[in-house]
């Protein structure tokens, strides 16, 4: 607990005038759970983000080696409010939730990756690209993070945002997983062809269309020459020969991620990738 001690006192001494910050420690780093969460409330200047909640391994904290971060935005459920209450679905839920490490996938959600889960009080995410780069930042200074694999994906709200940050921050992100969202974000198709793509969306999706998801796969095909792998389940895709995917889930329900986030292909294909 000392670097996180530490962690929490640079951070401290970090806050300018200009910012309102505070710090909650949520969940102590003992033998109860294999990580600790931190949430910080924050206001960045003309940005819809207002804090983030941060997951820590434990064990990142015992060792020097370099740890993945992996974003993580929430759906529209989560906007407004308090700024942990984006901890309540997806993949905060499974990786608070449980404090099993008993697996290969208790151990890739929870003592793998840095997660960074921003929240936001109204509007879209990816109107919040200065400050994603400010959070970033900060996390890769005060933990061991490595900045060459730093990963991106949302649901919903968060697919969209996943969509739009990826497409303005390529020299951050190492690859990114949208889910059930859209392109209303996207600046730069040239540019999100470069990233690996892993993209998620059941196709009798009433909430969000499956089509928003579908034209950008087919526009990035057709403008771009990006091939994707194509599978209608995360288990069947051929996930260490491909860097885009597209998984069209055989589903009425909006929720495409808790099948994503429940497998643990999806975060061994994000590990095959760094800048």
């Amino acid at each position: 607990m000392k670097s996180l001690l530490l962690f929490l006192i640079l951070l401290l001494s970090s806050a300018n005038a200009g910012c309102q910050e505070s710090y909650t420690e949520q969940m102590s780093g003992s033998s109860e759970h294999p990580g600790t969460l931190i949430t910080v409330n924050k206001q960045y200047p003309n940005s819809p983000i207002d804090g983030y909640n941060l997951y820590v391994p434990n064990s990142c904290n015992q060792d020097s080696k370099k740890y993945p971060v992996l974003v993580f935005l929430q759906g529209g459920r989560g906007v407004g409010g308090n700024v942990d209450r984006v901890l309540q679905w997806g993949l905060p839920y499974l990786i608070l939730n449980d404090n099993s490490l008993d697996t290969e996938l208790d151990k890739l959600q929870r003592d793998t990756f840095i997660v960074i889960m921003p929240h936001i009080r109204n509007g879209e995410f990816f109107d919040g690209e200065q400050a994603m780069r400010d959070i970033i930042s900060e996390v890769i200074k005060r933990t061991n993070a490595d900045s060459k694999r730093i990963y991106l994906t949302g649901l919903s709200r968060g697919g969209y945002g996943s969509w739009g940050l990826a497409s303005k921050m390529t020299d951050v992100f190492a690859a990114a997983a949208p889910i059930c969202g859209g392109g209303r974000g996207i600046v730069d198709y040239t540019a999100i062809a470069q990233l690996p793509l892993w993209v998620t969306h059941n196709t009798g999706d009433e909430i969000v269309s499956y089509e928003a998801s579908q034209r950008i796969v087919d526009r990035l095909k057709r403008e771009q020459d990006v091939n994707f792998h194509t599978t209608s389940t995360i288990a069947k895709a051929n996930y260490m020969q491909w860097d885009h995917i597209f998984t069209s889930g055989k589903s009425d329900s909006h929720d495409a991620w808790t099948e994503m986030y429940s497998n643990a292909n999806f975060y061994k294909w994000l590990l095959r990738h760094e800048k």
